[in-house]
């Protein structure tokens, strides 16, 4: 599973001061803790980033890519800030993300071709959230057509089915498990030459839950989705024992050879 860890987000007290100040330093350490956790990719959610957000993006990317050899998710609504990122990435860089309406697909998508990035497509529209999981495979089949139309190789392509709180919306959850086993058809049923890969936003399950159940609930639902052959989620890194369930999942499933220290 490709692992995108999720701790360097705006929302945060530490990264919105770091941000603010253009202080690099706890930025880089937060970089490098889940890279060293076994982060294949580090997203950097820098939010609307309405002011200067060009210039705040490149500032960060080159911060963390000067210390840190790992390539970034660039997680921003700031369009002109993504591609500020994009130009100065170091590697392939994913963008994060564009929903199935027509003009953002027909600015992002040729983005994500110019700068051979990949790309996470949402099952979102400006509507909101699809009601059910006929409506998710709607949109997504819009958003691979979208891909198509614009030269993004489909395996550059992630597809989100829109994880939901379970203590909200339980009837949800269990509809983007049902919509993921759709997507994963997508290659038969739209005639492609290759799977566009899944991906979610694991933490949304755990919002609004006690946090002593947040761990459980995203390494539950995890093991799940990855049952239905989700290839992978933005996560925290650092959740040890959720790590340790990715770990295991493989071993049991034949991924990777199995070992007495495969724990450590």
């Amino acid at each position: 599973m490709l692992v995108v860890g999720e701790n360097i987000s705006v929302v945060s007290k530490v990264v919105g001061s770091a941000l603010k100040e253009r202080n690099a330093g706890p930025i880089i350490k937060m970089a490098k803790e889940q890279k060293e956790a076994g982060a294949d990719y580090i997203d950097i959610n820098i939010g609307p980033a309405t002011k200067k957000g060009e210039e705040l993006m490149q500032w960060i990317v080159k911060s963390i890519q000067g210390s840190v050899d790992a390539p970034l998710a660039l997680d921003t609504k700031n369009i002109s800030a993504i591609e500020a990122g994009l130009e100065v990435h170091k590697g392939t860089a994913m963008i994060n993300s564009v929903t199935g309406d027509k003009d953002k697909l027909d600015i992002l998508m040729p983005m994500a071709k110019k700068y051979n990035s990949k790309i996470v497509g949402i099952a979102l529209t400006e509507k909101g959230v699809p009601p059910d999981v006929d409506s998710r495979v709607e949109i997504v089949m819009d958003i691979v057509g979208s891909a198509l139309e614009h030269g993004v190789p489909i395996e550059n392509l992630y597809l989100d089915p829109i994880v939901l709180p379970v203590a909200v919306l339980q009837e949800q959850v269990h509809n983007c498990l049902k919509a993921l086993e759709v997507f994963k058809q997508l290659k038969d049923m739209m005639g492609l030459d290759d799977d566009p890969r899944t991906i979610v936003g694991l933490s949304n399950v755990s919002q609004s839950s006690p946090p002593e159940l947040k761990s459980l609930l995203n390494r539950t639902y995890l093991l799940l989705l990855l049952s239905r052959g989700l290839d992978s989620a933005i996560v925290d890194p650092l959740d040890k024992d959720l790590m340790d369930a990715v770990k295991t999942f493989d071993i049991l499933t034949n991924k990777i050879l199995y070992a007495h220290s495969y724990l450590d």
